[in-house]
């Protein structure tokens, strides 16, 4: 587990991985548990303490669970959120800034046209999550699950994702600048028109990913030869042993 991750419950999120953006800038850090204010209910926090207003910091949300509700367009800059179930929840358009989030559930919420900023998601689903069109700069993500989640047209801009799980999931016409992805299962993904050159796929395990017939989305990328040998063969090239 990574130093940013060992901190998500001391205060808010450290920036991404030095290996993907060594000159990524540190962000606003408070290990003070003082300074964050304990919220069980977010959206009665919102009403009854933040007089309705969406824009938020310092919190510690801890144990939230929340169904169908509207939290579009929130602004939330260093907090932790954790052990949180969010179900169906509407975060579109939503910001988020030098936040931490561990032991999450955010499955079949709307992150559309969202951004994260300098935050950390360790042991999170994301199952069925809508994320069209959001953006995911200086972010690290572990031991989490994003199956069947929508990334299409979204950006990830100094992402590093480890031991996760994006089977069946949507990232086609995404934008990929400076992603890491180490021991991560793609099954059934559609990287559909998304340019994987510069991307290191060598650790990762994948199997029926979804591309365009020229297969042009792998142009550039880094593979181990039991990977290239996959996609030869869907090429129509007979690799021998």
């Amino acid at each position: 587990m990574t130093a940013a991750m060992r901190g998500a419950n001391d205060g808010p999120a450290s920036a991404a991985s030095a290996s993907v953006s060594a000159s990524a800038p540190a962000p606003a850090r408070s290990n003070i548990p003082g300074l964050l204010v304990d919220v069980s209910s977010l959206s009665r926090w919102i009403v009854d303490e933040n007089d309705g207003d969406l824009v938020a910091a310092h919190l510690r949300l801890t144990g939230c669970v929340e169904a169908d509700a509207d939290f579009a367009l929130l602004e939330l800059a260093e907090s932790c959120v954790e052990g949180c179930a969010f179900s169906a929840c509407d975060f579109s358009r939503a910001t988020f800034a030098d936040v931490a989030f561990s032991n999450c559930d955010f499955s079949n919420c709307d992150f559309s046209e969202a951004g994260f900023t300098r935050c950390t998601f360790s042991s999170c689903k994301f199952t069925g999550a809508n994320l069209t069109e959001s953006m995911l700069r200086l972010v690290e993500m572990c031991d989490s699950t994003c199956a069947y989640a929508f990334f299409t047209k979204a950006k990830l801009e100094d992402a590093a994702f480890r031991a996760t799980d994006f089977v069946h999931a949507d990232i086609s016409e995404a934008r990929l600048r400076r992603a890491a992805f180490d021991d991560v299962r793609f099954a059934g993904t559609s990287f559909f028109r998304t340019s994987l050159a510069g991307v290191d796929l060598s650790t990762c395990q994948m199997s029926d990913i979804v591309l365009s017939d020229t297969m042009s989305e792998l142009r550039g990328c880094s593979m181990d030869l039991f990977q290239a040998a996959g996609i030869a063969r869907r090429l129509g090239v007979i690799v021998k042993d």
